[in-house]
């Protein structure tokens, strides 16, 4: 997907991801990686150098803030131990600490590129590996000394940051202002003050694992790991983005063991792997078809980027989501979908007689897209159904549907969560609109032995449950579709990912009246 604009870079990509150490380079792959090959002297320097080493990346950072920004302000670490016989905590001036730890110095000045090297709100996307630029270092004078209070980001990602820029406000802009951080030292009993940054204008290939960017300066001299330079290669959309220092081909290599478990995987068809894009189409071709997919994504602010690349998602007029770890009102475009309405409810105002319930973070706040043609309403709020997590959607044109994303967590009992499923059904029944689809991660595994409760509480209203595979890595059917009308369903079943515990579940429902048991 990276490099999906580029086939002739991703071919390329594709073959020296299994190259083997004894290999050779075909001359075909050797002309275009040469293609990219450029003296480090003539590379841009604000692009993002990737080394094999943090020796190199260390050099690299402090050449290029010498070079780029002389009139730097060094921010030096403040280290602190215990004073035995007073109990306070004394400042010892600054320990050289390892890698793992907080930096010891920080060259800072306007304009320099550095990276969070902490989570401090994930939710808010300031995360370790967040990159930004400084855009201004606030500062305080003490005793005839300059002490640098906060620092002012402009982040590379526009959406990020958000709530701190509400709780640390600069004087008139729109920087993301952080503070220092504190944590224990290398010593025992130490503690360590310091900004959670470091320079970013070079980072090690081990750290950009994940990352994509238009363009980067990649060294291969100090490769020392299968795979290594493979990853360092591929962060780039494009091979014109690409510029290689001290290409050797013998760096370029795969561990062995990557061939011996290629060897020795089964060979899965196309259609068990992706039925969606097999069969869309036999279903765009009937009338008034409607495709449903639920997925427990397991935090929306951790994947929403996967789930924007995943083509099958895409294929779903209506997108159920729960489990999105997200709190409050939901504005952000970081978690809107190109050509989709999102309906959320949050796991906060969804509990009314269990505040240990609505007090938790993360988990089952429920969130449906619909495709924008579709005229749908939401039903966040219903009589008597005060403490469940759902969302319900009233889709009136072009086909006719009632739609229910519900969230069970497992700490919630059977106890407590049945009498308010029972009164959402009710509720459901009253609006009298068929077919009525209720989907959701229920945690109820329906391939072991034993009462299914919630099952049968479905199934005494007339609901057919069309998932039948295990829709988890630990081969457990806990993700369900109940369906009022189950002769309209044309086809269901399970997709595939690799970002959540759960796969996605899925069915083709038509306003066309089937034979029964015609679903599968």
């Amino acid at each position: 997907m990276r490099q999906k604009d580029d086939l002739v870079f991703a071919e390329l990509l594709n073959r020296i991801r299994v190259k083997q150490k004894t290999e050779e380079l075909c001359d075909s792959d050797k002309a275009l990686l040469y293609q990219a090959v450029t003296d480090i002297k003539d590379c841009p320097p604000n692009v993002l150098h990737i080394f094999a080493t943090n020796k190199e990346v260390d050099a690299h950072n402090c050449a290029t803030v010498t070079a780029l920004h002389p009139d730097f302000l060094n921010i030096k670490a403040e280290d602190y131990l215990k004073d035995p016989t007073t109990g306070q905590m004394i400042q010892i001036g600054t320990v050289k600490g390892s890698q793992r730890e907080l930096p010891d110095n920080i060259q800072a000045a306007h304009g320099v590129r550095v990276m969070l090297i902490r989570n401090l709100d994930v939710e808010d996307g300031l995360v370790n590996g967040t990159f930004g630029t400084i855009a201004n270092i606030v500062t305080t004078e003490k005793s005839g000394q300059t002490t640098v209070k906060l620092v002012g980001l402009q982040l590379d990602n526009p959406t990020a940051g958000r709530k701190f820029r509400k709780k640390i406000k600069g004087a008139s802009d729109d920087f993301v202002y952080i503070e220092t951080h504190e944590e224990s030292g290398s010593r025992k009993g130490m503690v360590r003050r310091q900004f959670p940054m470091k320079l970013a204008f070079a980072c090690t290939a081990h750290k950009v694992q994940g990352m994509t960017m238009q363009s980067a300066v990649v060294g291969l001299k100090r490769v020392f790991e299968p795979g290594m330079s493979y990853v360092a290669l591929s962060r780039t959309t494009s091979l014109q983005g690409l510029y290689i220092t001290d290409l050797n081909e013998k760096k370029i290599y795969a561990a062995p063991q990557i061939t011996a478990s290629m060897q020795e995987m089964t060979q899965a068809s196309f259609q068990s792997t992706r039925p969606l894009l097999q069969n869309v189409k036999v279903a765009d071709e009937m009338a008034q078809t409607m495709t449903l997919i639920h997925h427990n994504a397991q935090g929306l602010p951790s994947h929403i980027e996967d789930m924007k690349c995943h083509h099958e998602l895409r294929l779903a007029d209506v997108l159920c989501i729960t489990e999105t770890h997200l709190s409050g009102s939901v504005d952000s475009p970081q978690f809107q979908l190109e050509g989709y309405n999102m309906f959320t409810r949050s796991r906060h105002v969804s509990y009314t007689s269990y505040p240990d319930m609505a007090k938790k973070d993360g988990g089952g706040v429920a969130a449906v897209y619909c495709k924008s043609h579709i005229q749908a309403e939401a039903r966040r709020f219903i009589k008597n159904v005060t403490d469940l997590e759902f969302v319900v959607v009233k889709v009136e044109n072009p086909f006719q549907a009632l739609i229910a994303a519900v969230y069970r967590p497992p700490q919630f009992s059977l106890e407590r969560f049945l009498p308010n499923l029972t009164n959402l059904l009710d509720s459901l029944a009253i609006m009298n609109h068929q077919p009525v689809i209720v989907c959701g991660d229920f945690n109820e595994d329906l391939l072991c032995k034993g009462k299914k409760a919630i099952r049968e509480l479905f199934q005494s209203r007339g609901y057919a449950q069309v998932i039948t595979a295990a829709t988890t890595e630990g081969q457990t059917l806990l993700d369900h579709i109940y369906i009022s009308q189950p002769n309209t369903c044309l086809q269901s079943g399970v997709l595939q990912t690799y970002y959540s515990y759960h796969n996605p579940v899925y069915c083709v429902l038509t306003l066309i009246t089937l034979p029964a048991n015609t679903y599968s």
